[in-house]
């Protein structure tokens, strides 16, 4: 958890970016090529505590081309990323990238009551986070 309550961890400070449009929240893991655990759980943090705040409705991950995750931080996001979709409350959670990384991490997700979905497009992915 970041380190003062109520405090986000400040993207600036990080290896991914954060962005809101409308109500979807959205996370830039584009350079990432394995974070340090870290910037992995900053990342986890913000999502977290960003995403349960009533502006936020659905998220998205995006990932860059060069993203490459070993299988145990597949594990680690599997399981710390369902938890904190569930704990959002968001009703729609979707991963993004041009390869196979959206579908491999997204295939790890369990949100109960959440719709997933993963995505090549990030406009595609925004709209279908924004429709009803």
């Amino acid at each position: 958890m970041s380190e003062a309550t109520g405090t986000l961890p400040d993207p600036d400070d990080y290896e991914w970016a954060f962005e809101q449009r409308g109500g979807v929240g959205i996370w830039f893991m584009q350079g990432w090529r394995g974070f340090a655990d870290e910037d992995l759980e900053a990342a986890s943090d913000h999502y977290r505590e960003r995403g349960k705040r009533s502006d936020i409705e659905a998220t998205l991950a995006v990932f860059g081309d060069n993203t490459n995750l070993p299988r145990e931080t597949q594990e680690y996001m599997g399981e710390a990323w369902s938890e904190n979709g569930e704990y959002t409350g968001v009703e729609k959670v979707g991963f993004v990238s041009e390869g196979t990384t959206a579908m491999a991490v997204k295939s790890k997700m369990d949100i109960p009551g959440a719709d997933i979905e993963s995505f090549s497009d990030l406009d595609t992915a925004v709209e279908w986070a924004q429709s009803a």
